[in-house]
């Protein structure tokens, strides 16, 4: 009988370490700056593309917002991407250009088994 309860008693405990990994898929949208060129935006967008592209997964995640406690190392990358530049005024006769960059990403998170 103990070596039954001593058995059931370890499976119950251990059983957190098989829990299992789900793939989450997000997306965010970063701002690179405003300029005066649409060029200029443009160059600033990829600038900041090919920065957050560079980054560990741990740095990217801080860049990202991303808090997800259960995100497992190392898992966090980026799926597609785009630099957009949205024209705008905030006075007649002036234009000004801000740098958009949209990132899809993913990244694994161990399961939550409690809901």
């Amino acid at each position: 009988m103990k070596k039954i309860i001593l058995g059931l008693t370890t499976l119950v405990v251990s059983a957190g370490a098989f829990a299992g990994l789900e793939t989450n898929h997000n997306e965010r949208t970063l701002y690179a700056g405003v300029y005066s060129s649409q060029e200029q935006a443009y160059v600033a967008g990829f600038q900041k593309l090919d920065q957050l592209k560079a980054l560990p997964s741990q740095k990217l995640a801080n860049e990202l917002l991303l808090q997800d406690a259960a995100l497992q190392p190392k898992t966090l990358k980026i799926d597609n991407s785009e630099v957009q530049v949205q024209a705008f005024s905030q006075q007649r006769g002036t234009v000004q250009y801000r740098a958009i960059v949209k990132v899809d990403y993913q990244y694994q998170s161990r399961e939550n088994r409690r809901s």
